[in-house]
């Protein structure tokens, strides 16, 4: 009896309470600091500016992606 209660409960496809399942790419923080700009060209403005917006659009992409997890989780 006591097997029977170990088999059926081990097959249990139930998240524990408050558990979430997340991509791991979602879980990564973001760049706390962004490149520097080392002098006032306007080449060398132009490819700091490009590195800043490239580090906000994969942020805010995981970012967004956490906050849809977590929305659809909670509606279900």
């Amino acid at each position: 009896m006591c097997a029977l209660a170990m088999m059926v409960s081990a097959c249990s496809t139930t998240s524990p309470r408050g558990y979430l399942p997340t991509q791991q790419n979602l879980l990564q923080k973001c760049p706390e600091s962004l490149p520097t700009l080392v002098d006032g060209t306007g080449k060398t403005v132009m490819v700091t500016m490009k590195e800043w917006a490239t580090q906000y659009h994969d942020c805010a992409t995981r970012h967004n992606g956490l906050v849809d997890a977590v929305t659809k989780e909670a509606t279900q």
